[in-house]
């Protein structure tokens, strides 16, 4: 039998850090590479260690925190937290609800054909393979064409800059989708292009999924107001917004 790995160093290229706070809740920006917290695989958890933004809150703040929904490990952006059981029930029959608004910022390769529209592409559930609804909204902001050949079948390469909210929470669902509709997400090693990805990696210098969970909206479920925040600005984002301006 082969030994586990050593835990990786419980140090961060980039730290989460706290949006928001209350008695009740709690937001954070998760850094791509950072999980929510352990994944459930022993030999990744064992890896990871105390790499997690669960552990973050913990070490760092001395914070328990109940996370009410995820982001995938390459993703970047908002992360709601409950800090009390109360506020954990709450939480989770408005994310059972849809009741929280979630929209995220996406750079996909080419251009739709409609500016506006859905995808209601049924999706297997992870666990059992089963089809079940899923529901993408999806807007493009700004579109890019760079004079240099990608595919030899064509002589540009075209990107698209969307504004996406989710219908429904599936696993990888924006990803997912997106390849099925044959936009995939730049920077997505799983359902993506490796020859889009390789481009903006070595020739763009942008390295890395070009997902951010960028706004949430909700009614807080304790005090009569609205929470709605957008999450800070980043290195890659930075450098894809200034790629969208050319």
């Amino acid at each position: 039998m082969q030994p586990l790995p050593k835990a990786l160093n419980d140090k961060f290229d980039v730290e989460p850090s706290i949006v928001y706070q209350d008695q009740d809740l709690l937001i954070l920006m998760k850094p791509s590479h950072v999980y929510v917290h352990p994944p459930e695989d022993r030999i990744a958890r064992k890896t990871v260690g105390r790499k997690t933004c669960l552990h973050w809150l913990k070490d760092k703040h001395q914070i328990t925190g109940h996370p009410i929904h995820r982001l995938d490990f390459a993703t970047e952006g908002l992360v709601i937290f409950a800090l009390n059981n109360k506020a954990a029930s709450e939480m989770n029959k408005m994310m059972r609800a849809h009741l929280i608004h979630k929209t995220y910022d996406v750079v996909v390769r080419g251009w739709f054909k409609e500016e506006h529209g859905d995808i209601q592409l049924p999706l297997e559930l992870d666990s059992t393979g089963e089809l079940v609804e899923a529901h993408t909204v999806y807007s493009t902001t700004k579109k890019i064409e760079l004079n240099y050949s990608v595919n030899p079948q064509f002589p540009t390469s075209r990107y698209s800059l969307l504004h996406v909210e989710l219908k429904t929470g599936r696993w990888h669902q924006i990803r997912r989708h997106m390849n099925r509709v044959a936009h995939p997400i730049v920077g997505d090693r799983t359902h993506g292009d490796s020859h889009h990805n390789r481009f903006f990696r070595d020739e763009l210098k942008i390295n890395g999924l070009c997902l951010k969970a960028k706004k949430l909206k909700f009614t807080h479920p304790f005090e009569n107001k609205i929470i709605e925040i957008e999450a800070p600005r980043t290195e890659l984002w930075d450098r894809i917004n200034q790629l969208f301006t050319i």
